[in-house]
């Protein structure tokens, strides 16, 4: 099945054709979680969008077929019918917000992952697996779902500059915030950490990348009037600059400028920023949710700020359906501090140590370069389709548990052995 035989010094040798792969061309997540290059055919695939029609239809598709594709591989969209596919998923899977559980929807959606034409169920994370498993426990598709599921980390690719701090004494410090999103990805910290800095005439600067989407929009932000008020007019602070939009090399060029990226999140499946981050050699202070603690290892490549979280990383909160209470407003008013403060005792302990910030440096990149690279991810994927495209979908699809070995549960692997950069 898609071999050739070709002549080589006067022999027969037989090599892999390239594979047809149609990969859905969707949506910003895709790049991160598909190869960036490939040794196979790799088509970028229009679909039909049902949310289009309904907002919460977002979690299937239905693909015109691409002649002759060996694999469909879809993100977070389940593409009906497809005859062997891989469905990659960044929480939950099926996506079923805002649908009936156990509704038509979710049955369909349920059935096709299941079946064997759904060869592997691919999260972009460890949390996104524990995320995904405790969706379907205790239930009879459990095990089908559990056999077919493996980890495969985003990939970035990797900054070619260097290190732009190199040398840097670290007597100012420099940090960037990027996000849409400003409460939920944590820009409301990350100007408290500046007005902090500002009271206890600590040399901070911060940078704020983001639109300032906040409010009703945004599923975990509190709806009460003028919550963020606030918080915006923080952004007028001497040492605070706001970006509303940067393209995306001029936002990674900031960013490997910093001393450290902030990305101080109450809900944030992955953080591509944080990655992306660390390719510029830029340590990352975040928060300990979600599946920032798979690849920041406090003291090494960043920081890890406490947040009150669930076995699975949740943060633990008040029900979103409170949001419109002064009880959920005020829950989120204290966690902004809490993470403000926590930010700035640390940012004490570096101020002054060029040597700490360094090593932290090169950390960061040695992180990118292990876990996240483009290149080695692109093999990865490429090595799943050959495999994939090579079963047999009479049979039931069993993750191998040697060839499609899952991304490591944490960056800790990559410092075993040395000594503690902060003690």
């Amino acid at each position: 099945m898609n071999q050739q035989v070709v002549a080589v010094a006067g022999e027969h040798v037989t090599r892999r054709k390239p594979l047809r792969v149609a990969v859905l061309k969707d949506r910003y997540q895709s790049l991160f979680m598909s190869p960036r290059s490939s040794r196979h055919d790799v088509q970028r695939q229009l679909f039909i969008p049902f949310n289009k029609l309904r907002r919460e239809l977002d979690g299937f598709t239905y693909v015109p077929m691409l002649p002759g594709a060996d694999v469909v591989h879809a993100h977070n969209r389940i593409p009906l019918g497809s005859r062997r596919m891989i469905c990659s998923f960044e929480s939950h899977m099926p996506r079923r917000i805002g649908l009936p559980e156990d509704g038509m929807f979710d049955r369909l959606m349920l059935h096709e992952i299941t079946s064997n034409r759904c060869r592997r169920l691919v999260g972009m994370s460890h949390f996104a697996k524990r995320t995904t498993l405790a969706m379907h426990e205790g239930k009879p598709t459990y095990d089908i779902i559990r056999a077919k599921m493996m980890v495969q980390h985003p990939n970035v690719e990797l900054g070619e500059a260097g290190d732009r701090l190199a040398g840097d004494d670290a007597s100012s410090l420099v940090l960037t915030f990027l996000g849409g999103h400003f409460g939920r990805k944590g820009g409301c910290v990350a100007v408290r950490i500046a007005e902090l800095a500002l009271e206890q005439g600590l040399p901070v600067h911060v940078n704020i990348i983001s639109s300032l989407q906040a409010g009703e929009s945004v599923w975990c932000d509190p709806t009460e009037e003028d919550f963020f008020e606030p918080y915006f007019r923080l952004l007028e602070l001497p040492n605070v600059t706001h970006h509303r939009g940067l393209p995306n090399a001029e936002a990674r060029e900031l960013m490997g400028k910093s001393h450290f990226s902030l990305l101080p999140t109450f809900e944030d499946t992955f953080g591509f920023s944080a990655i992306e981050s660390m390719a510029e050699y830029t340590p990352v202070i975040g928060t300990a949710v979600c599946a920032l603690p798979e690849f920041i290892v406090p003291g090494r490549n960043g920081y890890l700020l406490e947040l009150e979280r669930t076995d699975i990383g949740h943060w633990v909160r008040p029900h979103t359906n409170l949001r419109h209470t002064p009880a959920y407003a005020q829950h989120f008013r204290d966690t902004i501090e809490d993470l403000a403060q926590q930010s700035i005792e640390y940012l004490k302990t570096v101020i002054g140590k060029p040597e700490l910030l360094q090593t932290m440096r090169s950390n960061a990149r040695l992180t990118a370069e292990s876990m996240f690279s483009a290149e080695m991810a692109a093999n990865r994927w490429d090595s799943l389709y050959e495999r994939v495209a090579g079963e047999d979908v009479r049979s039931p699809a069993v993750c191998d548990p040697v060839l499609d070995q899952s991304s490591p549960e944490s960056a800790d692997f990559l410092f075993q052995g040395a000594s503690p950069s902060v003690t």
